[in-house]
């Protein structure tokens, strides 16, 4: 007979069996769990541990068949549940090593760091044995040290994609990567209404698959955090904590090499010497029908890193300075529950980060930039940017210190961003930060001169006007629909010397330069831009655009506007967001329609689904934290917290805050308005 309490998990059997058992047998911590009314989980528990099994918990619930998926892809052994279309990535990871040396270093990790890996994958496995029908056949072996392994396959892209760009100028083609863009600002407390700083975080990646976020809050003992977190892992390495937040987009300096290698006969020369290549070999299994076929691959690699490609008889070599780095949980901890900018520096100084900007701001009121990354020292005369002879000259000395690195603390501008720009274009003018400061160390700088995106110039422009910002004005700016040069268009179009159509071109002359989802002369501005063809993508006119293409633009713009949208048609209309699976989509405003030069702060990336477009990725977290003391934060994600079909919040957040530009509030470290929320309550026991 079960006595347990309705809604409460214990760990282990009888009471007497417990007493019999080890001394931790016994239930040791008691954990509350909140769901509010969009299915967030808000845990409390008394230690990290306790947290860490909770949160392991709710995601299997949430999100079981997607965790099993990401440890497989870290370790590189898709193939064998899914088919011959992951050899490829699984070759890739084998590569790197993830798993190996995830599984080797696992024992070097702290203790407490160790215990939080340990009690998560323990929340996981609770909710497995009681649900096992909800277990995929194809799951993977559950042990702490996939935690390692996948916080290193999440960051693996950016180094990955600097080898890639690095053998593209060697004239070689590499596989494809996926994109990568964010945003993220901060205001100062001079800009603000609560006389606080303001923290935007807005990473843009996948809506599906491994880079979907999952949005948690923890409480443990003296720790609270608010943020996403990736599934499979215990906490969230976005959002805030107690005294400071934690935001990043990609771009960074430069922290990965090609090398020119020479092979010949299974050596490689160094110098003068004529080494032999490490030569090792692993199985990967490709599912096929019901059977498991097993094809053993060669890696080679030189001391520089694994053989990636090969042309004319050279070998290219991978160098990545995270290759044995296996500390990033216990980096991003440390950030997540520092207590000040030099704690928070402490923990940046470890170096485990992949490139990246990343901007921090505290309830002391400071705001900060680091341009981050283990940055090698490089040989003076070496450039990086392209693949480095292999025979010695351009041997790395050393890893740069964190001190050297791009930083700034509470420029006077007031404000900071970086929406993947240049250093350069932290504020609108005046950056100390530029590409001729850095000639000695480019590295570092790592972004080319000229003007910002059309999305960050945008941003640039709205932060420039800042002034006693509040939150909705905080969230407002974090969903901006403007599209920036729309202006440019305008004028264009006024000063046409013909007579343009009437009706499109007054409506496309009184907009308000907004792409929201309500608007009919956003549409028809689309619609106008994509029918110039080539020159539509631009973000103003190039001065070769004659007034007859215009004219034609219009016309064409006219046609379709009348022909195939009804009579209250907007921009909502066509641009769309909701489950790829789901039954019904909602409009949205902003985005960047391919091909319009139409990019707006408000990034969604869109494909096309019958006759609308429906986002799949971009804005995937967005949060907004008023570092007041203690901090209040709001957040959404693009579709839902949980992957049940038959959930209340499988898309609930598309259908009701997304798709209109809303944000929900955290209650953090607020029980009482939390209270007034609470859909679900559940009690743990570690």
């Amino acid at each position: 007979m079960n006595t347990a309490a309705p809604g409460r998990v214990r760990r282990g059997a009888l009471i007497l069996a417990g007493l019999l058992a080890a001394p931790h047998a016994l239930p040791a911590e008691t954990i509350r769990i909140l769901r509010d009314n969009y299915g967030v989980p808000h845990i409390f528990a008394s230690t990290p541990a306790g947290a860490a099994y909770a949160s392991g918990y709710v995601q299997a619930e949430d999100r079981l068949e997607e965790m099993m998926r990401n440890y497989r892809k870290a370790e590189g052994t898709m193939a064998e549940a899914f088919g011959e279309s992951w050899l490829q990535h699984d070759y890739r990871q084998r590569l790197w090593r993830h798993a190996e040396v995830s599984k080797t270093n696992y024992p070097r990790l702290s203790a407490q760091t160790r215990a939080m890996c340990e009690a998560f994958i323990a929340g996981v496995r609770q909710y497995m044995k009681e649900h096992p029908e909800e277990v995929p056949s194809w799951a993977p072996s559950l042990e702490p040290w996939r935690i390692v392994s996948l916080a290193r396959y999440v960051i693996w892209g950016w180094p990955e994609g600097e080898i890639a760009s690095d053998l593209r100028r060697a004239g070689i083609r590499p596989d494809p990567m996926a994109y990568r863009g964010s945003n993220q600002w901060l205001l100062a407390p001079s800009r603000t209404a609560m006389r606080a700083p303001i923290a935007l975080i807005d990473p843009h990646l996948s809506w599906y698959g491994e880079f979907r976020w999952y949005e948690i809050r923890l409480y443990a003992g003296d720790h609270a955090i608010s943020g996403s977190a990736l599934v499979g892992l215990p906490f969230p390495p976005l959002g805030h904590g107690r005294w400071v937040s934690v935001a990043m987009t990609t771009g960074g300096p430069d922290t990965s090499d090609v090398f020119e290698e020479e092979v010949a006969e299974g050596r490689y020369r160094f110098r003068d010497q004529w080494r032999p290549l490490e030569v090792r070999r692993e199985r990967i299994g490709v599912k096929s029908g019901d059977t498991v076929q097993w094809k053993e691959v060669t890696i080679e690699s030189t001391h520089h890193g694994p053989i990636v490609a090969r042309k004319d008889g050279k070998a290219y070599t991978a160098a990545i300075p995270y290759a044995n780095e296996f500390q990033l949980i216990e980096q991003s901890w440390a950030m997540m529950n520092a207590r000040n900018l030099a704690a928070m520096k402490k923990a940046l100084a470890q170096l485990q980060l992949m490139p990246q900007n990343i901007m921090v701001g505290t309830v002391d009121g400071d705001i900060y930039y680091v341009r981050y990354g283990r940055v090698p020292v490089r040989p003076k005369g070496c450039d990086s940017s392209r693949p480095l002879p292999g025979t010695g000259a351009c041997e790395w000395q050393g890893i740069h210190p964190f001190e050297k690195l791009i930083q700034v603390t509470n420029p006077p501008s007031g404000y900071m961003q970086n929406c993947n720009a240049s250093p350069q274009w932290l504020w609108k003018t005046g950056s100390p930060f530029t590409p001729e400061k850095f000639k000695d160390t480019p590295e570092l700088f790592n972004a080319p001169s000229g003007l910002p995106h059309q999305r960050a110039a945008m941003v640039l422009e709205l932060l420039d006007a800042a002034k006693d910002i509040t939150d909705e004005k905080a969230i407002e700016i974090a969903f901006s629909p403007a599209v920036y040069g729309a202006h440019t268009w305008q004028e264009r179009i006024r000063g046409l010397k013909q007579k343009a159509p009437s009706g499109i071109a007054e409506l496309i002359l009184s907009w308000d330069g907004r792409a929201a989802a309500d608007s009919r002369a956003a549409l028809a501005f689309y619609l106008f831009k994509m029918a110039l063809g080539q020159p539509g993508g631009e973000v103003a006119p190039p001065q070769s655009l004659t007034d007859a293409q215009l004219l034609e633009g219009l016309r064409k713009a006219e046609a379709r506007l009348n022909s195939e949208f009804p009579a209250g048609a907007t921009y909502g209309s066509l641009f769309r967001v909701g489950r790829d699976s789901g039954e019904r989509t909602y409009p949205v405003g902003g985005g960047n329609p391919r091909g319009a030069g139409m990019a707006t702060p408000r990034a969604i990336t869109f494909v096309r689904r019958g006759n609308q477009f429906v986002g799949v990725a971009g804005q995937s977290a967005v949060q907004v934290v008023i570092l007041t003391n203690p901090p209040r934060s709001y957040t959404v994600i693009p579709l839902g917290q949980s992957d049940r079909k038959d959930s209340p919040h499988w898309d609930d957040q598309a259908r009701e805050l997304f798709s209109r530009s809303l944000m929900k509030p955290t209650y953090f470290l607020d029980p009482k308005e939390l209270e007034k929320h609470v859909e679900r309550r559940q009690t743990l026991e570690y």
